[in-house]
Parts: C-alpha cells; structure tokens; sequence
C-alpha cells in the first residue's frame, strides 16, 4: 500500500482517521460543547506532541549519543549534514517540544476557565513546571548549542566541544526531570498525590 510506503502519507492516514472517527461520533448523536472540544483538541496534541518529544529524547540519550561516542569525526560530519537523521531529529525534537508546551497551556487555560485556581492540582502544576523547564533548556541551552555542533552556527572544534557537552547536561537534565514529570502528569488524572 503506497500510504504505508510514505510517512508523511501514513501521518496524513492517521489524521484522516481520527476525523472519520470523530464524524461518526457527531453523527450518532455524540459531541462536544465548544469548550469541550478545546479541551479535546488540547489535550490530543499535548499527548501526541509530548510522545514525540520525550521519545526523541531518550533516542538521544539512550541511542544516538552513546552511538556516536566511539564514531570518527568524518562519519560524525556526514550524520550531521543538511537531510541527515540527526538534523530531521532535532528538528522534530524542538518543534515537538515547543508544541507540547503550547497545548499543554492551553490544557491549563481550560481548567483554571472551568473552576478556577483551585481546578488545577499541585500534581499537575509540578509537571507543568518540569515541563516548562525542560522546553526551556531546550529553546535555550539544546539547540543554540546543537547548532554548533552540526554545522548550522560556525565553530571551530574546542567551541563544537564545549556546545556538545553543555546541550548534552541540559538534556541530561531533561531525561531526569522527565521521569518525575510524567509520573505526576499522569497521577494527576488517574491517581492525585497531592490530592
């Protein structure tokens, strides 16, 4: 099947059959209130933006970064060149980290319009709060120093050594803080610490 050949065709397959689904819903009766389906749409590209990034994230972390720990420096520039896995990752990682961060406020926004501070809960808040962090490293200490290393800023080799291990604390940083935040992501909803 040629949609199964091309991802961004199985990508376009997939959205087409949420829309289906959410059709069929509509028309059986079922729906949304305006409000409603602004959490839902919220909440759908929070999950499916947050699976992006934090995948990504332990790709670098437990894949890529220790694989090119023992690589040459030749076989390093090619990985890194325009089109290369490495650049298409980065790329995903920081737009999928932006967006994340994005309907994650926008989750928040419909909470605290629904029922105000005291609707969103202290386990919820420290989950945003890592996850904010997290996407400021990323915005801020990851990709200017990434860029460095895969050749889109100039850097002669001691500059592309010391980006390379100043992104890869603060992704390290980020994988840490991961753990703790998708716990109380998820207890949140399911099973509230803080009650």
């Amino acid at each position: 099947m040629k949609i199964l050949q091309d991802h961004k065709l199985t990508i376009a397959a997939g959205f087409a059959l949420t829309a289906i689904l959410i059709g069929a819903a509509f028309a059986s009766g079922g729906g949304l209130t305006a409000d409603q389906a602004l959490g839902a749409v919220s909440r759908w590209g929070h999950f499916l933006s947050g699976i992006t990034w934090i995948g990504l994230l332990y790709y670098f972390n437990l894949v890529q970064v220790p694989s090119l720990a023992g690589v040459s420096a030749e076989t390093k520039a090619d990985l890194f060149k325009e089109g290369s896995i490495v650049r298409r990752a980065l790329f995903w990682f920081r737009f999928a980290a932006m967006f994340t961060v994005l309907f994650g406020l926008l989750l928040l926004f419909g909470l605290w319009k629904q029922g105000g501070a005291h609707a969103i809960g202290v386990d919820i808040m420290i989950g945003a709060t890592f996850g904010i962090i997290m996407w400021l490293n990323v915005a801020l200490i990851i990709w200017p120093n990434q860029k460095k290393v895969i050749g889109i800023v100039a850097a002669d080799a001691t500059a592309k050594a010391a980006a390379g291990k100043r992104a890869l604390i603060a992704s390290r940083i980020n994988t840490m803080l991961s753990i703790p935040m998708l716990f109380f992501m998820a207890s949140s909803a399911h099973f509230p610490i803080f009650g």
